[in-house]
């Protein structure tokens, strides 16, 4: 995610043999509200009245642009076929804004807080688990969690380039180690999800394994 803009990828498959489905930008900001690309800058010019203003427009502005894109973006997944299992947010930076010194870094802050949480909130209402990564770390962590060397993560971002075509920048394959990351959080908690079922069904008392087979059902039903 950037200031008024986030680069998408999708992926479909398994963990051990994710498949590319998609590579593209979406715009967070309201192209005919110019304060919403970076409303927080807004304020450095002017920091009276008018500057506080254009602020809040700009910022209301965004939040409208981004549940919007965001939305759209759910929507053509499930309009295609796909079944969205999870999503993952890579920012540059999770800095408490008003940690950071300097009234121009302060905005930049304030914008990548407004942007990600934006679009984690619209995700979540979209009934979809996020996690969130710092660029600086995602690789890392890619390769800690996937249980996959450097140089076979290296290799699987390659596969996607061949897929998808250059040019294939750092922000795609950061977003693409997002997307492989959630993929396998989602397997993860499937088999949990799995392996619980399974313990309730092991033999025990007859009752109690009746009781729990109802409870089942009915959660089932409720949640149909």
């Amino acid at each position: 995610i950037r200031a008024g803009s986030a680069v998408v990828v999708v992926l479909k498959g398994t963990a051990r043999a994710p498949e590319m489905v998609l590579r593209r930008e979406i715009g967070l900001a309201d192209p005919w509200v110019r304060e919403s690309m970076h409303p927080y800058h807004q304020e450095l010019g002017d920091r009276g009245l008018e500057g506080v203003r254009a602020r809040r427009r700009g910022c209301a502005a965004a939040g409208k642009a981004a549940r919007r894109a965001v939305r759209s973006l759910v929507g053509d997944m499930r309009s295609h076929g796909f079944d969205p299992c999870g999503a993952a947010i890579v920012v540059a930076s999770l800095a408490d804004p008003a940690r950071v010194s300097g009234a121009h870094a302060r905005a930049h802050a304030e914008e990548i807080k407004l942007f990600r949480e934006l679009v984690e909130r619209t995700l979540s209402a979209c009934r979809l688990r996020v996690a969130t990564f710092l660029e600086q770390h995602v690789r890392s962590v890619a390769s800690s969690q996937l249980r996959r060397r450097r140089r076979q993560v290296d290799a699987m971002l390659k596969a996607f380039a061949r897929h998808v075509g250059t040019p294939w920048r750092a922000s795609e394959k950061q977003a693409a180690l997002g997307a492989w990351l959630a993929l396998s959080q989602s397997a993860k908690r499937e088999r949990d999800s799995r392996h619980k079922v399974e313990s309730e069904d092991r033999p025990g008392d007859e009752t109690d394994g009746r009781l729990r087979r109802h409870s089942r059902a009915a959660g089932r039903s409720a949640a149909q």
